[in-house]
């Protein structure tokens, strides 16, 4: 049986099971996880992940906190706006939590989307500085979002999930990993805080992987989510699918020829989010030990260099046959590149800085449209702050975030990074659960 039918086998009658704290009764969301044929950089044990190992390994938040400290740019020129940016701060006032979220035709996830900024952007804060208030902060949010949320709802909730969700795992395993944060409501017996929430709320609901960029957002989350876990079926579900989906995976997104994108009929601003999801989701493989960066040829480059180059304001060859999966959902297919949301404004997707910074960079590489992509959005202020209706698609900064200023093959350093394990607990081996 071919693994993507596996799904459909494994079909069953509505379950529940007894999770802990306000998640008690949550039915057993979308089945078991498929098990995905062994690929390169599969996961054959617990012992294999990174930790920190989703946007940011160690030796990625040793390089940001040295370019600051050390006055370095690009790491410098953004710290002035990012330290002083209100969801940086300290003093930031929480808005939630709320017991329930919705995202499609009912609404009421801006606090949540508000919140989880913050917290990411204190993980960053904290670790920049070691600064307290700012460990405070993070894990609070964490925390009060973890002991209280208990149910996402609507058309888009894997979009809330896959986004959001995304951006607070990569807060939390910041925290967890470096900071020594232990959860609050952590029980040898089953705990009711964040990670709970994290499997039965948020990886739970991303089994199921949608189409396009749509898909892409939950292959990226889960992802994280099973680094997070140390969910070794749930991170070779998701790496199998980023490579080989039929309707999600990279090469679903983008054309192997041409770079052209799944979405270029329908939108300009879905075709650009739809490479910052893939490029996220190739950098927490990338954390994990394994390159897709250089998929198919530099793939993700091609697609950034088709996508900036029509967003440029040039023309570029289009195929009609090239489109998302059911496209009728959306009113396709389309017979020509879409001007809808067109052009590289400061509103734009934030997705030039992470694909500039790995292929132009850290790689070498001759990109003639990502670059002047990169210096067009440099020029109107660069992807600093947080746009949209939801803020959280993508985290931006990325001249903070994920910038390299030379060529470089920037492996782990492996008595720094942790392997299988933290630096939680007495000298660094995990937590001790005592009476």
């Amino acid at each position: 049986m071919k693994f993507l039918s596996v799904l459909l086998a494994f079909t069953v009658s509505p379950v529940y099971v007894a999770a802990t704290g306000g998640l008690n009764g949550l039915p057993v969301l979308n089945g078991p996880i498929p098990i995905a044929p062994k690929i390169a950089g599969s996961k054959t044990s617990i012992g294999d992940f990174v930790h920190p190992g989703l946007w940011h390994t160690h030796d990625d938040l040793e390089r940001i906190r040295d370019g600051v400290l050390q006055k370095k740019d690009p790491w410098y020129k953004v710290w002035a706006n990012f330290s002083t940016d209100s969801y940086s701060q300290a003093t930031y006032e929480m808005q939630g939590p709320k017991s329930v979220l919705c995202r499609g035709t009912c609404s009421n996830y801006t606090a949540f989307t508000n919140d989880v900024r913050a917290a990411y952007q204190n993980a960053i804060m904290w670790y920049v500085t070691k600064n307290q208030s700012h460990w405070d902060r993070a894990t609070t949010i964490i925390d009060s979002w973890g002991g209280n949320l208990t149910d996402i709802v609507g058309t888009d909730t894997s979009l809330l999930v896959g986004l959001e969700g995304d951006m607070l795992a990569n807060a939390a395993e910041i925290m967890r990993w470096e900071g020594g944060w232990v959860e609050k409501g952590a029980s040898p017996y089953g705990g009711t805080g964040f990670s709970n929430q994290l499997y039965w709320l948020f990886a739970r609901q991303s089994i199921i992987i949608g189409q396009a960029n749509y898909g892409m957002v939950s292959i990226k989350a889960l992802l994280s989510f099973a680094v997070y876990l140390d969910d070794v079926a749930m991170y070779n579900y998701a790496l199998y699918a980023y490579l080989n989906e039929p309707c999600a995976g990279i090469y679903a997104n983008i054309e192997s020829t041409t770079g052209q994108s799944a979405e270029t009929g329908r939108d300009q601003g879905h075709a650009m989010g739809g490479l910052g999801w893939a490029a996220e989701a190739a950098r927490v493989i990338q954390s994990q030990g394994t390159d897709v960066y250089g998929e198919g040829n530099n793939l993700l480059l091609l697609g950034a260099e088709y996508t900036a180059k029509y967003n440029l304001g040039y023309d570029v060859p289009y195929d009609p046959k090239f489109y998302r999966c059911e496209a009728v959902l959306i009113n396709g297919p389309w017979a020509q590149p879409s001007n809808i949301s067109r052009g590289i404004s400061e509103t734009s997707p934030q997705v030039w800085d992470i694909l500039y910074y790995q292929y132009v960079i850290k790689r070498g590489l001759s990109a003639e449209w990502l670059t002047m992509a990169k210096e067009k959005i440099d020029s109107l202020g660069g992807e600093e702050h947080p746009y949209g209706s939801s803020p959280d698609d993508h985290p931006g900064w990325g001249d903070l975030l994920f910038s390299y200023d030379e060529k470089c093959t920037c492996l782990n350093n492996n008595s720094a990074t942790i392997w299988g394990g933290g630096m939680i607990g007495p000298d660094g081996v995990g937590n001790i659960n005592t009476a």
